[in-house]
Protein backbone atom coordinates (compact mmCIF):
# COMPACT_ATOMS: atom_id res chain seq x y z
CA UNK A 1 0.00 0.00 0.00
CA UNK A 2 1.27 3.47 -0.90
CA UNK A 3 2.24 5.65 2.07
CA UNK A 4 0.57 9.06 2.26
CA UNK A 5 1.55 11.63 4.85
CA UNK A 6 -1.22 12.23 7.42
CA UNK A 7 -3.15 15.48 6.94
CA UNK A 8 -2.17 15.71 3.27
CA UNK A 9 -4.79 16.73 0.73
CA UNK A 10 -5.26 13.05 -0.15
CA UNK A 11 -6.69 12.27 3.31
CA UNK A 12 -10.17 12.94 4.58
CA UNK A 13 -9.83 14.85 7.83
CA UNK A 14 -12.34 15.33 10.62
CA UNK A 15 -12.19 18.05 13.27
CA UNK A 16 -13.48 18.35 16.82
CA UNK A 17 -13.27 21.38 19.08
CA UNK A 18 -12.27 20.40 22.60
CA UNK A 19 -13.43 23.23 24.87
CA UNK A 20 -11.64 22.11 28.03
CA UNK A 21 -9.15 19.63 29.44
CA UNK A 22 -12.17 17.58 30.50
CA UNK A 23 -13.20 17.34 26.83
CA UNK A 24 -9.66 16.22 25.97
CA UNK A 25 -9.92 13.52 28.66
CA UNK A 26 -13.31 12.45 27.29
CA UNK A 27 -11.79 12.10 23.84
CA UNK A 28 -9.16 9.80 25.38
CA UNK A 29 -11.97 7.72 26.92
CA UNK A 30 -13.74 7.50 23.55
CA UNK A 31 -10.50 6.38 21.90
CA UNK A 32 -10.13 3.68 24.58
CA UNK A 33 -13.69 2.46 24.04
CA UNK A 34 -13.15 2.26 20.27
CA UNK A 35 -9.85 0.40 20.82
CA UNK A 36 -11.49 -2.17 23.10
CA UNK A 37 -14.22 -2.79 20.52
CA UNK A 38 -11.80 -3.04 17.57
CA UNK A 39 -10.12 -6.23 16.43
CA UNK A 40 -6.97 -4.14 15.99
CA UNK A 41 -7.06 -0.35 15.57
CA UNK A 42 -3.50 -0.02 14.30
CA UNK A 43 -1.30 2.80 15.57
CA UNK A 44 -2.27 6.14 17.08
CA UNK A 45 0.01 8.95 15.91
CA UNK A 46 -0.21 12.10 18.06
CA UNK A 47 0.93 15.35 16.43
CA UNK A 48 1.08 18.73 18.14
CA UNK A 49 3.38 21.32 19.62
CA UNK A 50 4.80 21.15 23.14
CA UNK A 51 1.93 21.56 25.58
CA UNK A 52 -0.76 20.71 23.02
CA UNK A 53 -2.19 17.94 25.22
CA UNK A 54 -0.72 14.79 23.63
CA UNK A 55 0.46 13.25 26.90
CA UNK A 56 -2.75 14.26 28.69
CA UNK A 57 -4.82 12.58 25.98
CA UNK A 58 -2.64 9.46 26.13
CA UNK A 59 -2.99 9.32 29.93
CA UNK A 60 -6.78 9.44 29.82
CA UNK A 61 -6.85 6.83 27.04
CA UNK A 62 -4.60 4.40 28.94
CA UNK A 63 -6.52 4.93 32.21
CA UNK A 64 -9.78 4.07 30.44
CA UNK A 65 -8.51 0.77 29.02
CA UNK A 66 -9.10 -2.47 30.97
CA UNK A 67 -6.25 -2.70 33.48
CA UNK A 68 -5.41 0.97 33.10
CA UNK A 69 -6.79 2.10 36.45
CA UNK A 70 -3.42 1.38 38.10
CA UNK A 71 -1.22 2.62 35.26
CA UNK A 72 1.08 5.49 36.10
CA UNK A 73 1.10 7.35 32.82
CA UNK A 74 3.52 10.06 31.87
CA UNK A 75 5.62 11.29 29.02
CA UNK A 76 8.34 8.85 27.94
CA UNK A 77 10.50 11.77 26.73
CA UNK A 78 13.64 10.42 28.38
CA UNK A 79 12.93 6.68 28.19
CA UNK A 80 11.55 6.88 24.61
CA UNK A 81 8.93 4.18 25.37
CA UNK A 82 6.60 3.39 28.27
CA UNK A 83 4.77 0.07 28.27
CA UNK A 84 1.39 -0.20 30.01
CA UNK A 85 -0.02 -3.61 30.96
CA UNK A 86 -3.55 -2.89 29.79
CA UNK A 87 -5.85 -4.72 27.38
CA UNK A 88 -4.51 -4.31 24.79
CA UNK A 89 -0.94 -3.68 25.93
CA UNK A 90 0.11 -0.11 25.07
CA UNK A 91 3.54 0.92 23.83
CA UNK A 92 3.71 4.71 24.26
CA UNK A 93 6.62 6.24 22.33
CA UNK A 94 7.78 9.85 22.56
CA UNK A 95 10.21 10.60 19.72
CA UNK A 96 10.82 14.27 20.57
CA UNK A 97 14.46 13.68 21.57
CA UNK A 98 15.30 11.51 18.56
CA UNK A 99 16.92 12.82 15.42
CA UNK A 100 14.25 12.94 12.69
CA UNK A 101 14.48 9.92 10.42
CA UNK A 102 16.10 7.71 13.08
CA UNK A 103 15.08 4.09 12.59
CA UNK A 104 13.94 2.37 15.80
CA UNK A 105 13.51 -1.41 15.60
CA UNK A 106 11.37 -1.46 18.76
CA UNK A 107 8.95 0.97 17.16
CA UNK A 108 8.87 -1.07 13.95
CA UNK A 109 8.13 -4.27 15.90
CA UNK A 110 5.41 -2.49 17.84
CA UNK A 111 3.76 -1.28 14.61
CA UNK A 112 3.79 -4.85 13.28
CA UNK A 113 2.21 -6.43 16.38
CA UNK A 114 -1.48 -7.34 16.25
CA UNK A 115 -1.71 -7.45 20.04
CA UNK A 116 -0.18 -4.06 20.91
CA UNK A 117 -1.60 -0.57 20.59
CA UNK A 118 1.27 1.69 19.55
CA UNK A 119 0.89 5.35 20.50
CA UNK A 120 3.51 7.74 19.12
CA UNK A 121 4.07 11.34 20.14
CA UNK A 122 6.12 13.34 17.63
CA UNK A 123 5.60 10.89 14.73
CA UNK A 124 6.96 13.52 12.35
CA UNK A 125 10.38 12.17 13.44
CA UNK A 126 9.58 8.89 11.64
CA UNK A 127 10.69 8.59 8.00
CA UNK A 128 7.57 8.45 5.79
CA UNK A 129 8.30 4.90 4.52
CA UNK A 130 8.38 3.70 8.16
CA UNK A 131 4.94 5.11 9.08
CA UNK A 132 2.27 2.52 9.85
CA UNK A 133 -0.22 1.59 7.15
CA UNK A 134 -3.20 1.31 9.51
CA UNK A 135 -4.30 3.49 12.37
CA UNK A 136 -5.22 7.05 13.16
CA UNK A 137 -3.27 10.29 13.06
CA UNK A 138 -4.50 12.94 15.47
CA UNK A 139 -3.21 16.51 15.58
CA UNK A 140 -3.93 18.61 18.67
CA UNK A 141 -3.71 22.38 18.24
CA UNK A 142 -4.08 24.68 21.25
CA UNK A 143 -6.44 27.61 20.90
CA UNK A 144 -5.33 31.19 21.39
CA UNK A 145 -6.74 31.46 24.91
CA UNK A 146 -7.43 29.01 27.71
CA UNK A 147 -7.69 25.25 27.48
CA UNK A 148 -9.58 25.07 24.16
CA UNK A 149 -7.91 23.07 21.41
CA UNK A 150 -8.83 21.47 18.11
CA UNK A 151 -8.38 17.80 17.33
CA UNK A 152 -7.88 16.98 13.66
CA UNK A 153 -8.12 13.32 12.66
CA UNK A 154 -6.67 11.63 9.61
CA UNK A 155 -7.36 7.90 9.19
CA UNK A 156 -4.63 5.57 8.00
CA UNK A 157 -5.93 2.68 5.93
CA UNK A 158 -9.24 0.86 6.11
CA UNK A 159 -8.83 0.02 9.80
CA UNK A 160 -8.22 3.70 10.51
CA UNK A 161 -11.44 4.68 8.72
CA UNK A 162 -13.51 2.25 10.81
CA UNK A 163 -11.72 3.25 14.02
CA UNK A 164 -12.28 6.97 13.37
CA UNK A 165 -15.98 6.36 12.72
CA UNK A 166 -16.35 4.68 16.12
CA UNK A 167 -14.41 7.38 17.96
CA UNK A 168 -16.45 10.22 16.45
CA UNK A 169 -19.72 8.40 17.11
CA UNK A 170 -18.85 7.85 20.78
CA UNK A 171 -17.64 11.43 21.26
CA UNK A 172 -20.70 12.99 19.65
CA UNK A 173 -23.05 10.91 21.84
CA UNK A 174 -21.50 11.87 25.18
Amino acid sequence: MRQIAPFSNEFTCERLTLKSLDHTARLGQCLARAIVESEHPGALLLYGTLGAGKTTLCGSLVSALPGGEEAETGSPSFTICNIYCTQPVVHHFDLYRLVPGTHDEGLEESFESDTVLTIVEWPEHISPPDLPVDGLALRLTPGNFGPERTADFSPLGELGEKFLGRVLSYYRHL
